[in-house]
């Protein structure tokens, strides 16, 4: 609504902006007046407490009294005001959340060596050194107000400021804060430099007032520490405006100039104009006229905060002397209707002329560009929609009128940002100069890589290639207990195979204690872990129960083994670049097309071993943390995204080093079980159920070596009446021998086919779509690879199935 102007205006000191509330306005005044290069002044007080050397102090002092915990240790650190570069402050936090540093561990005199030999992440000297550096001025702090033994030392209030000023003395705070005074009237930049000189000033005030107040009086530091961060949150700084011709900004309590002649009020609605009520009052009427009786001042009561709310209305609208423009939201951020302050009803009612005018779906011709910025918006909006509508008064097309832009000196930046925003298409490509360098003529790949590259090239490129990694955190995840598990049934084999014992004929009760004793000593070689178990009962239930969940996993092994031929022989056997494998079957390379190699490398967790017609046939095992992990599937395979079983059989038979050239096949195995959905009739059936079926692929003609019960429920195949073990062949792990070699010859195809792409250089941002499946959900590079829907494509794979599998197989294969 706006009121008709008379005059022309002279100077930017002539207008104001002004809000209820400046908060919610502040950022879009700041944007868009440095978008027309307006000079503005925002007249808003600054809380005290957001001051560097206030943050400093309160986490200081948070951490001496509060037991040095991690958010007030770093709080402290991050404030750039103690002797120690803000990168070394990175890694050491990263240690510290890596490995869950407590307070006790902060008051150690003592080396850290929590990552133990086996951790190759962090350099623990220089970690030790940037910790005692960055800590020693707080424990001479903890020691002069609460030192250890005496928590509740009793300070009076010049012990106490003289403590806290003997800290900030060691730390050269007054030193900086001078330096950057300097800096600032350098650069002149008056309203940082008054910023500095008022905070120092009212900051010696506030103790110089903690003495005064407190003379005579004893405390503890965390007594003293509550008072001056109270005062702290209640003090603001407040500032001159730095040049005479700026538009202000401000609030309608504190818009100062009285003679202004245009006003922008913004935000009039109900709930925001001109000042909300607050709620909440405690004391009543009566209350208040006792204490004003004894001379006791309080704030205003609701009678006359309500007047005051008249009393600000009438200081806005009355404050221009000749434009006055009235703005507020119809909806708000949700889409609800916002209703209009009433003061506008008032005003339609005093003035008959007035017009309300509205900016939604509003359009802006080429003639109305008033800056840079609206051209190149009003550019991007027109040249991103499928019909040009845009045109000049000549007729010119908007890509027309880009192209002049572009080739004119003055706008060509600007020409340049536009295209590359309209031609953005998120895609991502190396150079053959840079693949040369990366890749040169071999490349080591692996199971895990492979699939990575088939469900996304980015996501392998970003993990692979930039190697980029997550903050490593103190917790115990999926991947952690996955290692735990892996260990110990790897110590489990060895010490049984060096006691010549075996599954199939060791007792449960020796089977189990043997378990125990290397899950404990699994747990003591293994720093993080006896570390993480000790920190707390729960972190100790968790080790317990990953403990009893092992004992029923090795007793399910137990009853599989003794139910065929094959006996576990090796654990966690390494080929290709074994790095200290206490075995390994060598190097397993494939040929690439160039004149180049892949070499893969992988271990392997279970490799057992049968003896038929006299010949060793092996046999592969791979753990699972779950049951809905371990299966095999049929399109996935297909399509790249798993190979980890094919490849590992294919490892067994043409590694260099391999002794076995027969394999039967290859089983994924779940080592934790939830209990199944039941009812309690139905409980006796369901305990009787094999709850560790291994599923897989494998010679057909092999299966009494397998399982040669009658049950069939330790693998994932199926005896017929008829003794047919291929029956329900779309879903049975059983192949007639001629598809089983036909498998393992697609995958090396897939697997060179894979590593040539990669080879290749591509790094698409293209994730694959499989039945509603996709990579993106779990992926941890979404924040860089920046996938849009919008603009990138998924790659969409058809669902297979075991019988179309085979067909397409043998049609690749030839």
């Amino acid at each position: 609504t706006t009121l008709p102007a008379s005059d022309s205006l002279a100077m930017n000191s002539d207008i104001a902006v002004i809000a209820s509330d400046i908060d919610n306005y502040q950022h879009y005044v700041r944007a868009y007046f440095d978008d027309y290069g307006i000079p503005f002044f925002i007249d808003k007080r600054k809380p005290l407490n957001q001051h560097p050397v206030v943050q400093l102090i309160c986490s200081a002092l948070q951490a001496v009294t509060g037991g040095f915990s991690h958010s007030d240790i770093f709080a402290c650190f991050k404030t750039d005001l103690v002797p120690v570069q803000r990168y070394d402050i990175d890694l050491l936090e990263n240690y510290c959340i890596a490995f869950g540093i407590t307070g006790g561990d902060w008051l150690q005199r003592k080396q850290w060596n929590f990552a133990g030999r086996d951790k190759e992440d962090f350099d623990q000297q220089r970690i030790n050194q940037i910790r005692l550096k960055a800590v020693e001025p707080l424990l001479k702090l903890r020691d002069g107000l609460c030192p250890v033994g005496n928590q509740a030392k009793m300070l009076t209030a010049p012990e106490f400021t003289e403590a806290i000023f003997t800290f900030l003395d060691e730390l050269k705070v007054t030193e900086t804060i001078g330096s950057w005074i300097e800096q600032a009237d350098k650069n002149e930049d008056g309203v940082t430099a008054d910023e500095h000189q008022q905070f120092y000033n009212k900051l010696v005030d506030i103790f110089d007032e903690l003495v005064e107040v407190f003379a005579g009086r004893a405390m503890t530091a965390a007594d003293f520490f509550a008072i001056i961060n109270s005062a702290f949150s209640q003090l603001t700084l407040a500032f001159i405006p730095p040049a005479l011709d700026q538009v202000l900004v401000g609030s309608i309590e504190r818009s100062r100039h009285p003679d202004l002649k245009a006003v922008f009020l913004i935000g009039a609605t109900q709930r925001q104009f001109p000042v909300p009520l607050a709620t909440g009052i405690i004391l009543t009427e009566d209350d208040r006229s006792v204490a004003e009786s004894a001379d006791f001042q309080l704030a205003p009561a609701l009678s006359q905060t309500l007047a005051d709310r008249q009393y600000l209305a009438y200081i806005a609208f009355t404050r221009p002397s000749e434009f006055l423009c009235i703005t507020y939201p119809s909806v708000d951020d949700k889409g609800g209707a916002v209703p209009r302050s009433q003061f506008i009803d008032n005003l339609e009612s005093l003035f008959e002329n007035l017009n309300e005018e509205s900016i939604a779906n509003e359009r802006i011709d080429i003639e109305q560009v008033n800056s840079e910025t609206e051209l190149a918006d009003l550019l991007c909006t027109q040249l991103g929609r499928d019909t040009f509508s845009l045109q000049t008064s000549d007729n010119e097309s908007p890509g027309e009128l880009l192209e002049d832009i572009y080739s004119d000196d003055q706008f060509a930046e600007l020409g340049s940002n536009v295209l590359s925003a309209i031609n953005y298409d998120n895609r991502a490509r190396l150079n053959s100069d840079v693949v040369a360098e990366l890749f040169g003529r071999q490349i080591q790949s692996s199971a895990t890589r492979l699939t990575t590259f088939a469900a996304c090239p980015y996501q392998y490129f970003a993990r692979y290639t930039l190697r980029l990694e997550e903050r490593k955190e103190f917790k115990f995840e999926p991947l952690d207990l996955g290692a735990f598990y892996h260990n110990v049934l790897d110590a489990l084999l060895k010490t049984l195979n060096e006691q010549k014992k075996d599954f199939a004929t060791i007792e449960n009760e020796e089977l189990l204690k043997i378990l125990k004793e290397q899950a404990e000593q699994v747990i003591q070689a293994n720093s993080f872990i006896s570390n993480f178990r000790r920190r707390s009962p729960h972190n100790a239930y968790i080790i317990s129960s990953a403990a009893d969940v092992l004992e029923d996993f090795v007793l399910a092994v137990g009853q599989m083994v003794r139910a065929g031929s094959f006996r576990p022989s090796l654990s966690e056997i390494s080929f290709g670049r074994a790095k200290d494998a206490l075995e390994t079957l060598g190097k397993y390379e494939l040929a690439l097309p160039d004149d180049r190699s892949v070499s893969l490398n992988g271990k392997i967790d279970r490799l057992d071993i049968a003896d038929v017609d006299g010949e060793n046939i092996a046999l592969v095992f791979d753990y699972k943390r779950s049951v809905n992990r371990a299966k095999f599937g049929w399109s996935e395979f297909c399509h790249g995204l798993e190979i980890q079983l094919p490849l590992y059989m294919l490892a067994v038979r043409n590694a260099a080093g391999s002794k076995i050239k027969n394999i039967a096949g290859a089983f994924y195995m779940p080592v934790e079980v939830s209990p199944e959905k039941t009812t309690l009739d139905e409980i006796p059936k369901k305990t009787e159920k094999y709850a560790y079926k291994a599923k897989g692929i494998f010679n057909g003609e092999l299966f009494r070596q397998l399982d040669n019960s009658d049950s069939n429920s330790f693998y994932n195949f199926f005896v017929t009446k008829k003794g047919d073990q291929y029956g329900r062949k779309n879903t049975s792990g059983a192949l007639e021998p001629v598809d089983f070699e036909k498998l393992l010859k697609f995958a090396e195809k897939k697997i060179i086919e894979s590593a040539g792409q990669i080879l290749s250089g591509r790094i698409d941002v293209r994730p694959y779509r499989l039945g509603g499946k996709s990579p993106c959900s779990y992926c941890k590079y979404n924040s860089v690879c920046r996938f849009d829907w919008q603009i990138n494509d998924y790659k969409p794979l058809i669902s297979l199935g075991k019988r179309q599998v085979l067909e397409m197989m043998e049609v690749v294969n030839g």
